[in-house]
């Protein structure tokens, strides 16, 4: 149907740019000894204290198996304490409001209340900002693809409905909705 990229969100007054995921697992980590910003190497400047306020997606979202997969690998566990919320907008809503949060959610819902990091695999490394073309060129290391699933054979109805989505009119919902359309290949095929 799509793709997907997981931004890095913090108050757009945090003077952080760039994040690994390398320090990405060590502030989110149940091990992790990231927990303050100085131990990101900045001061957050109305952030009522030093520590990294983490905000997560409940355990059932998809986003939240998948940002926890992707920085701690398949039998790794969040930090406790972090706030689990329903929705991406309620994770961009409290952290445009909240100095000292740090929070991941999809890159569709930026706003200007918020700042995305640039984010890297490794320390050295380039880090990239989440857009359509880092998510297509697969540069952007938090981006995965989205699937619409049927349960058994689809009926005629869901197969056109399938089709819809792939088609240039369902992938124009795609864009606007904040995701990424899929890629054409040559000979009509998607990515």
């Amino acid at each position: 149907m799509g793709h997907d990229a997981l931004a890095i969100y913090v108050h757009p007054n945090n003077p952080l740019n760039t994040i690994t995921l390398d320090e990405l697992a060590q502030v989110y980590g149940r091990d992790g000894r990231i927990v303050t910003w100085a131990g990101l190497g900045v001061t957050v400047p109305g952030a009522k204290s030093d520590e990294v306020i983490l905000i997560s997606r409940q355990s059932h979202s998809g986003t939240y198996q998948y940002f926890r997969q992707t920085l701690l690998g398949a039998h790794g566990d969040f930090r406790l304490g972090t706030r689990d919320l329903n929705g991406s907008k309620e994770v961009v809503s409290l952290i445009g409001s909240a100095p000292g949060a740090m929070g991941y959610s999809s890159m569709g819902y930026a706003t200007p209340e918020v700042k995305t990091l640039r984010v890297g695999r490794h320390a050295g490394e380039v880090a990239y900002p989440p857009t359509a073309a880092n998510t297509i060129a697969g540069t952007y290391p938090i981006s995965r693809p989205l699937y619409i699933y049927t349960l058994g054979k689809p009926s005629q109805a869901v197969l056109e409905y399938m089709k819809w989505v792939q088609g240039a009119e369902g992938q124009r919902v795609v864009e606007t909705s904040g995701y990424v359309p899929i890629v054409r290949q040559a000979g009509g095929h998607h990515e």
